[in-house]
Formats: structure tokens, C-alpha cells, sequence
């Protein structure tokens, strides 16, 4: 989990990096960046959503 997380904080920086040269108030960054966070939640939970039922069936145990 830990390097989506690094990742995810990696680009959330670069955009308000990108959104200060073009001088966007920090303010309007901060909730554009809420914004497209919250949307690719959602798009990401739909895909699961709309995936359901279509996994394989179980062939038995997980092996680790």
C-alpha cells in the first residue's frame, strides 16, 4: 500500500506544482485537485461495481 500512497502524494504535488505556474489561486488548486480526486474514486468504484459477478469461481484455497 505504500507506494500507491507515495505515488498518489507524488502527483497530487506535481499538480499544485502545475497549478501554481499558472497561477492558480491555492485555494481554487486545492479544491480542482479535491474534485478530480473524488471523480476517480468514483470511476474506480463503478469498474468494480460494474466487474461484479464476472471473477472467476474459486478453484479452492489461495496458495501464499
Amino acid at each position: 500500500m505504500t507506494q500507491y500512497q507515495t505515488a498518489s502524494t507524488n502527483a497530487r504535488l506535481e499538480l499544485f506544482a502545475l497549478l501554481k505556474a499558472q497561477r492558480m489561486p491555492p485555494v481554487e488548486a486545492d479544491d480542482l485537485v479535491t474534485a478530480l480526486e473524488a471523480g476517480t474514486v468514483a470511476g474506480a468504484q463503478y469498474e468494480v461495481v460494474e466487474l461484479d459477478g464476472m471473477a472467476p469461481t474459486s478453484s479452492g484455497p489461495l496458495r501464499g
